[in-house]
């Protein structure tokens, strides 16, 4: 979506969300912070820039280091239960069996 577009959207939300709250939305969002209405589409910028630093954030090394950590951790979790289930012996057949 381009900028236009998603100030377009952005200014559909802001118009519903205004009449529904009786009092002007504009500021009111968390992309907000970035703001700058100077620009010629300030709230898509806003939205972008917002959204750019929340999916960087998700992309840092500590987050797929953490995911790698928690991977290994399952692993070795499987891999123990399948060691005591491979060591525990077979039950015997029970005596109504056998009959």
């Amino acid at each position: 979506m381009n900028k236009s577009e998603r100030q377009n959207v952005l200014d559909v939300q802001k118009w519903i969300d205004s009449e529904q709250k009786g009092y002007d939305c504009c500021g009111s969002y968390d992309f907000c912070a970035k703001c700058d209405k100077q620009v010629e589409y300030p709230c898509a910028v806003a939205y972008d820039a917002f959204n750019a630093k929340a999916a960087k954030a998700e992309k840092k090394p500590a987050a797929r280091k953490a995911t790698k950590k928690a991977e290994k951790v399952e692993a070795k979790a499987e891999e123990k239960t399948e060691v005591k289930a491979e060591k525990k012996p077979a039950k015997k057949a029970s005596k109504k069996a056998s009959k």
